[in-house]
């Protein structure tokens, strides 16, 4: 245990990715820090308007039933949570919860894909697996380091902001719903952090950069098609479904999206933690694995190449279903379970060939 926490490990790896660290650093301050600064203008402009001339004479102009209460004035001042979208009743943050959260995905991915995929890339791993360490514990560093440096930074740009928020609002005005806070808070944490280990894994089980770069991002975003193409298959197989049964698995579907669970559900947040711990027991046991000399294939281990042919098309035939099924939107007759089944199949086989076309039948993926 003690080699984990070698002061040259930490110090080689650190100088590797110090870049997008700082990059980390100054995009969490402005999207947080700077977003809740701004939200707090905004609330100010909002108190402010209440208290002025100009509210008072449109409240005079208005209807008796457009009129706002006192008790109407305080809520949509009051803060309870926060959330992305619209704001409802209440007031809610707006900048810090919609805008640059996409260029921070893309940073801790880039952070995870820097740790193992670049690494591989640029042939550095030659040297850091001859180095006279164990790899569990060069692999363990790349991940403490990463996710030392994502929560350092998400924790600190967010205490900076929330401090000052509640400096401004008066306590009458803060009425927190603390599981909401904890399950929205916490859990974009836990995003930043699943999507930086899921580009660490997929390093440690792919060999080629583009391939784990595209599959970082394809396997982010495909559990929602999934949920959309269940769905469509629901509805097919019974057209009177009840479909608020079904929206209550959107939040089990959008573990890798900031806000996914917007419901502020347990049973979300246990699945992200769940998947976590098994991308971090994953790429401590395929680093342990892998060879230099497997550099350069799309998958590191061979007996890997069937199931992961089998997982893409299955992906691949989601996202094809799903773009036909756009396509229909304007058609007045609804889809049939039989047509929808004929097609998936069609899709899946298709994509299955095309796989098997590039994973098999081509000699550069076989050096």
């Amino acid at each position: 245990m003690r080699a984990l926490f070698n002061k040259h490990i930490w110090l080689k790896e650190f100088r590797s990715v110090r870049w997008i660290l700082l990059a980390l650093m100054v995009m969490f301050l402005y999207a947080q820090t700077g977003g809740l600064y701004s939200d707090t203008r905004i609330w100010e402009d909002q108190y402010n308007y209440f208290q002025s001339d100009s509210f008072s004479k449109d409240q005079e102009q208005s209807a008796d039933d457009a009129k706002l209460k006192p008790e109407d004035v305080k809520e949509s001042l009051t803060l309870n949570y926060f959330t992305t979208g619209f704001p409802g009743d209440h007031y809610q943050p707006q900048y810090t919860m919609s805008q640059s959260y996409f260029a921070l995905s893309v940073l801790v991915a880039l952070l995870g894909l820097a740790m193992v995929a670049w690494e591989r890339y640029t042939r550095k791993d030659h040297f850091t697996l001859a180095a006279p360490f164990k790899r569990v514990h060069i692999i363990g560093t790349k991940i403490l380091l990463g996710a030392f440096g994502i929560i350092v930074s998400y924790v600190f740009s967010l205490w900076l902001g929330l401090m000052h928020m509640f400096s401004v609002i008066p306590s009458e005005y803060i009425d927190l719903d603390m599981k909401k806070v904890y399950l929205g808070l916490i859990g974009n944490l836990g995003t930043f952090l699943l999507i930086f280990l899921l580009a660490v894994f997929l390093g440690t089980v792919m060999g080629e950069l583009l391939s784990t770069v595209v599959a970082t991002g394809v396997i982010a975003i495909m559990p929602s098609y999934v949920y959309t193409t269940w769905m469509v298959f629901m509805q097919a197989v019974n057209p009177n479904v009840d479909l608020s049964k079904l929206v209550n698995w959107t939040s089990y579907m959008n573990v890798f999206i900031v806000f996914g669970n917007s419901d502020f559900k347990y049973g979300p947040f246990v699945v992200q933690m769940i998947l976590i711990g098994l991308l971090i027991a994953g790429a401590i046991f395929f680093y342990h694995r892998y060879s230099v000399e497997s550099n350069g294939k799309i998958f590191v281990f061979s007996y890997m190449r069937i199931p992961s042919a089998l997982l893409i098309s299955f992906g691949g035939a989601i996202l094809l279903i799903n773009f036909w099924v756009n396509g229909r939107y304007d058609s007045t007759t609804p889809l049939s379970l039989t047509e929808l089944s004929i097609f998936s199949v069609i899709a899946f086989s298709g994509c299955l060939a095309v796989c098997y076309a590039v994973l098999y039948r081509n000699a550069w993926m076989r050096k």
